[in-house]
C-alpha cells in the first residue's frame, strides 16, 4: 500500500534534486507499487528515478509501467542504458517493449544486444498480437528423462536466475518434443537416484503457438496449472505461458469486454492514462449511430403513438429484448 506519507518524501527528494534518496525511498516498495509512483512524476523525474535504482530493479519495476510510457522512456535512454535495461527484463516484456519501438530504434538496440538475446527478442516480437505466441516467454527450464532427480535439481539450481518459474520443469527429448512435466515439489520429495521419467507427468496440456491468447488462460485456469507449455506446428515447445500472465490477458479481456460495452473501442494502455481526444475519436462512431438511431426510434414512437397506447405490454416485451440483443452484440468480439 502507498502512503500519503512515502509519496510526500520522494516527491520532496525529487524536487531537491536527489533521486538516489528518492529511490532510496522507495527500497522497501513492491516493484508495482513503485511503478505506480513513477506513473505520478514528471517523465524527467521518473527517468532519473529509474537510472537511479539498481538494475534489476528498473528492469522489474519498468515491466509494471504502461506500454506507452515504457516507450516513451526508452526513447529517453541511451543505447546502452536501454541494451542493459533489455538484459535484466524477463523475456516476454521485452519482447513487448521491442514492438513499441520505432524500427530505427529497433535498428539501433540490437547490435547492442548479446546474440542468444536478440535472437530471442526478434523470435517472440514475430508472433501476432493476440496470439498465445505474444504472451508467452522462453525463460522456462527443460529436462532430459534421462537425468537423475540428483541431476535435475543441479540444473535447475543452475538455470534458475534466468528462468521465470522453476516450479515446473519440461522433460523434452533431442528434437524438443516435451515428453512430460515435472514439478520442484516432485523433485524434493523423490530419491536422488531416481530417473526423471519415472516420476514425470505424461499427461500433457499444451496450447499451440497461434491459438488465440485466451485459450492459454482458460486451460491454467480450468487445469489449476502454474504454466501451460506451447508447441509450434512441428510439436516442439518454443515456450510458456505461465498464470500471472494468463491473469494478465484475462483482465485484459475483461476491460475489453466493458470498454465495448460502453461503445469504446480498445485502448492503447490504460483507460486512466488515454486522453479526452483518444476517447472522444473511439466513441465518436458510436455516438453518432446512436443519435441517428434516437432520432429514427422518435420518430417511428411518434408514428405509431396510437398503436403503442393499445399495446402497452407488448411494446415493453420489444424494448427489453431488443436492449439485450444490442448488449449480446457489443459484447462479441470484433
Amino acid at each position: 500500500m502507498l502512503s500519503d506519507t512515502l509519496i510526500l518524501r520522494v516527491q520532496e527528494h525529487l524536487a531537491h534534486k536527489d533521486p538516489v534518496a528518492a529511490a532510496a525511498a522507495m527500497n522497501d516498495l513492491q516493484a508495482v507499487d513503485a511503478a505506480a509512483i513513477l506513473q505520478e512524476v514528471s517523465h524527467y523525474d521518473a527517468l532519473n528515478l529509474l537510472m537511479a535504482m539498481s538494475v534489476r530493479r528498473r528492469a522489474i519495476v519498468f515491466g509494471y509501467l504502461p506500454p506507452q510510457m515504457q516507450a516513451e522512456l526508452a526513447q529517453s535512454m541511451s543505447r546502452r542504458e536501454l541494451a542493459t535495461l533489455f538484459e535484466h527484463m524477463e523475456h516476454d516484456e521485452r519482447a513487448d517493449l521491442y514492438n513499441n519501438l520505432t524500427p530505427d530504434e529497433r535498428l539501433a538496440l540490437l547490435p547492442g544486444l548479446a546474440h542468444a538475446e536478440r535472437e530471442d527478442v526478434r523470435l517472440l516480437a514475430s508472433y501476432a498480437e493476440g496470439t498465445v505466441g505474444a504472451v508467452m516467454t522462453s525463460a522456462y527450464v527443460t529436462l532430459k528423462a534421462d537425468q537423475t532427480v540428483q541431476q535435475a535439481l543441479d540444473t535447475i539450481r543452475h538455470e534458475a536466475p534466468d528462468k521465470e518459474t522453476i516450479y515446473l520443469a519440461y522433460v523434452i527429448d533431442e528434437e524438443r518434443h516435451v515428453l512430460g512435466t515435472v514439478s520442484l515439489r516432485e523433485l524434493i520429495l523423490a530419491s536422488p537416484t531416481q530417473r526423471i521419467d519415472t516420476i514425470m507427468t505424461r499427461d500433457l496440456v499444451f496450447c499451440s503457438v497461434d491459438s488465440k491468447q485466451f485459450e492459454a488462460a482458460r486451460l491454467i485456469a480450468h487445469y489449476d496449472l502454474l504454466a501451460v507449455p506451447v508447441l509450434d506446428g512441428t510439436g516442439q515447445i518454443v515456450g510458456i505461458v505461465t498464470h500471472d500472465d494468463a491473469l494478465d490477458v484475462a483482465q485484459e479481456e475483461d476491460t475489453e469486454d466493458q470498454l465495448r460495452l460502453g461503445a469504446v473501442g480498445k485502448l492503447t494502455g490504460s483507460l486512466r492514462h488515454a486522453s479526452v481526444t483518444a476517447l472522444y475519436k473511439m466513441r465518436v462512431g458510436w455516438l453518432v449511430v446512436l443519435v441517428f438511431g434516437n432520432l429514427f426510434s422518435g420518430a417511428g414512437i411518434a408514428h405509431f403513438e396510437d398503436l403503442i397506447t393499445s399495446m402497452v405490454s407488448l411494446v415493453f416485451f420489444c424494448l427489453c429484448w431488443w436492449t439485450v440483443a444490442a448488449t449480446q452484440v457489443l459484447k462479441a468480439p470484433p
